[in-house]
C-alpha cells in the first residue's frame, strides 16, 4: 500500500486556509450585527431628528452606508460560502434611545454612535493583514476602515456640537453673562 504524502507547505496552507474562513466568518458575522443595529438606530434617529438637519444628515448617511456594507457582507458570506449567523435584534428592540427625546436622545445616540464606531474599527483594524492570502477580504477591510473612521469624525463632531450649543442642552437655557446661553 502506497501512501500518498501532502507536502509540509500544503498542510500549512490548507490550515491557514480554514483560519482564513474562520477570520472571514467571524468577521462577517459581527459586521452582520454592526450593520444591523446601525441601521435600526439611524431609522430611530431621523424619526427623532425633527428639524434638526445634522442629526437628520448624519442619520441617513450612516443608514446608507451600512446599509451599502451589508451589501458586501452578504456578497462576500455568498461568494466564500459562508452562513450568516442572523442578527440579534434584543439591543434594538430593547435600546432606551427609544424612550428618549430632544437633547437627551441627541446625546445618548451620539455617544453610543461614538463608542460603537471605535468598536467597528479596534475590530476592522484587528483585522488588517489577516487575510494576506484573500484579497476580496483584504480589500472589504482596507474599504471599511476609512468609511468607519468618517462616521466616527461625524458622530464626534456632532456630539461636541449638540452638547455645547443646542438649545435643548439645560445647560445653555441659564441666562449667563457673556455665555452661549439664553434666557428662558
Amino acid at each position: 500500500m502506497i501512501k500518498k504524502m501532502l507536502p509540509i507547505g500544503a498542510l500549512a496552507i490548507a490550515f491557514a486556509g480554514s483560519a482564513w474562513a474562520q477570520d472571514a466568518a467571524a468577521l462577517l458575522n459581527k459586521a452582520n450585527q454592526m450593520n444591523y443595529e446601525e441601521t435600526e438606530t439611524a431609522k430611530i434617529a431621523h424619526d427623532k431628528a425633527g428639524d434638526n438637519q445634522a442629526m437628520l444628515t448624519y442619520a441617513d448617511t450612516i443608514k446608507g452606508d451600512h446599509e451599502a456594507n451589508e451589501e458586501s457582507v452578504s456578497a462576500l458570506s455568498r461568494q466564500k460560502s459562508i452562513k450568516l449567523e442572523g442578527t440579534n435584534t434584543d439591543k434594538v428592540e430593547k435600546s432606551p434611545l427609544k424612550d428618549l427625546k430632544g437633547g437627551a436622545f441627541n446625546e445618548a445616540y451620539l455617544g453610543d454612535q461614538v463608542k460603537g464606531h471605535k468598536e467597528a474599527l479596534s475590530t476592522f483594524k484587528s483585522a488588517q493583514g489577516q487575510f494576506k492570502g484573500d484579497p476580496d477580504m483584504e480589500l472589504y477591510v482596507q474599504q471599511t476602515i476609512p468609511v468607519l473612521q468618517a462616521h466616527l469624525k461625524m458622530a464626534e463632531n456632532l456630539k461636541n456640537h449638540v452638547s455645547e450649543a443646542s438649545p435643548e442642552n439645560p445647560a445653555n437655557n441659564k441666562s449667563t453673562t457673556g455665555g452661549m446661553g439664553t434666557s428662558p
